[in-house]
């Protein structure tokens, strides 16, 4: 039962993750289209960034109130509602002066995007075996990523042959099946005594308690604040600030810019395969992977700053991204078997708010020190984040245990 239930959530969220790059990709080019404007296009993903930091501040609050799976499906669910009303106004009558219609499909989306990322982390350990996760983390996070490489070219290509309207089309038939998927989960959401009366507190009160959790647990406290360093120093491997590093630092034309995004892909797709494969042997040596797949990372930043030549740019790609996903997939387990599963979706909904507003100030800070200082001076800057990262996560590496898988 609980393995055709992952079966539907894998299925689901792939098919939920193709849906919101079409969609992405749709509502950019009807920008582009009637406008003409890489500012309004630019609001697209700040929008969405602030959406969704908003939506995990009050994601325990939804949580609570309707569970794992419910969450799940609602989010689907008013996602596809979104999404058949924006069409049906962009087919019939919406025009290049009701740019308030977009905006407020981008803030609605990603609002239900918000509480269904730490829905869909936290009931991954309801559904396989404390032995399988870090395997199944592997297997999840293979799927993101390779659909991450595939559907962005399959949208442009969509864009540029038939245009916005078959996307848009196209977004709303997946979400409605990802809805369907989502349905079909078999979970069992045991709620003790205790769980019970917890449901009866404040707003507030319930707010905080992913909070709480983080810092009451060493392994999460220094998890947080470690891939809260992380998410700062990452903002250097956006797209914007790749595209110009191509061109201000490599001298090549911008078809090298997607090569580099790619090789990132392939890095993390290589670590992906590998803990799905020697999933044992990573739980064994977590807390020096992790270790040492930081202090990598820092180094490889470090060189990629210094470097002139475009296909040592490809090879130091690639290493960075495995190297992060080493981090990734072992602090992920480290959680899943730190808290039990309620209380670890108000844990992940605490890690996304503050990531997402991360990367919004991030990428205004790492973006105004490309034009005062050079495109270099951001990767250095990211280098010595991502040491000091290093650093933190050395001297509590102790912390970062595989263990036994907390009980409800």
């Amino acid at each position: 039962m609980k393995q055709r239930g992952f079966r539907f959530l894998w299925t689901g969220q792939s098919v939920a993750n193709l849906g919101d790059v079409l969609y992405i990709v749709g509502l950019m080019s009807y920008l582009y289209r009637f406008t003409g404007s890489a500012v309004l296009m630019a609001f697209v993903p700040f929008f969405s960034t602030a959406s969704r930091f908003l939506s995990a501040l009050v994601a325990p609050v939804f949580l609570e109130w309707m569970g794992l799976k419910r969450s799940l499906v609602v989010s689907q669910v008013g996602k596809t509602v979104l999404l058949l009303v924006f069409f049906l106004l962009h087919f019939f009558s919406l025009d290049g002066e009701r740019l308030e219609t977009v905006f407020t499909t981008v803030i609605l989306v990603s609002f239900f995007d918000g509480w269904a990322t730490p829905a869909r982390g936290a009931l991954v350990p309801l559904l396989v075996t404390r032995e399988k996760l870090i395997a199944t983390n592997s297997f999840l996070s293979l799927m993101d990523q390779s659909i991450s490489m595939g559907s962005w070219a399959l949208g442009g290509i969509i864009a540029a042959r038939f245009g916005n309207n078959l996307l848009i089309a196209l977004s709303l038939i997946l979400c409605g099946a990802a809805a369907l998927l989502m349905m079909l989960i078999c979970v069992t959401e045991v709620r003790n005594r205790k769980q019970q009366a917890q449901s009866k507190q404040s707003k507030w009160t319930v707010m905080k308690k992913g909070w709480i959790t983080i810092w009451r647990v060493p392994a999460l406290r220094t998890i947080f604040i470690t891939e809260s360093i992380n998410a700062l120093a990452d903002v250097v491997w956006i797209a914007a600030i790749i595209y110009v590093f191509v061109a201000q630092a490599l001298h090549v034309d911008a078809s090298w810019w997607g090569y580099i995004n790619f090789s990132f892909f392939a890095g993390l797709l290589l670590t992906s395969c590998y803990g799905m494969r020697w999933g044992t042997r990573l739980k064994k040596h977590a807390s020096s992977t992790a270790v040492w797949g930081l202090l990598l990372a820092c180094m490889i930043t470090l060189f990629f700053a210094m470097n002139s030549m475009p296909w040592a740019a490809l090879v130091l790609s690639i290493l960075y991204g495995a190297a992060v996903q080493f981090k990734s997939i072992i602090f992920l387990t480290v959680e899943q078997n730190s808290v039990c599963a309620e209380q670890l979706a108000n844990v992940f909904a605490a890690q996304d708010a503050v990531q997402s507003i991360l990367f919004g100030i991030g990428s205004l800070i790492f973006g105004t020190l490309a034009d005062l200082f050079g495109i270099r001076s951001v990767f250095f800057l990211s280098a010595l984040l991502l040491f000091l990262a290093f650093f933190l996560l050395l001297v509590y590496r102790k912390q970062i245990v595989i263990k036994k898988q907390v009980s409800d």
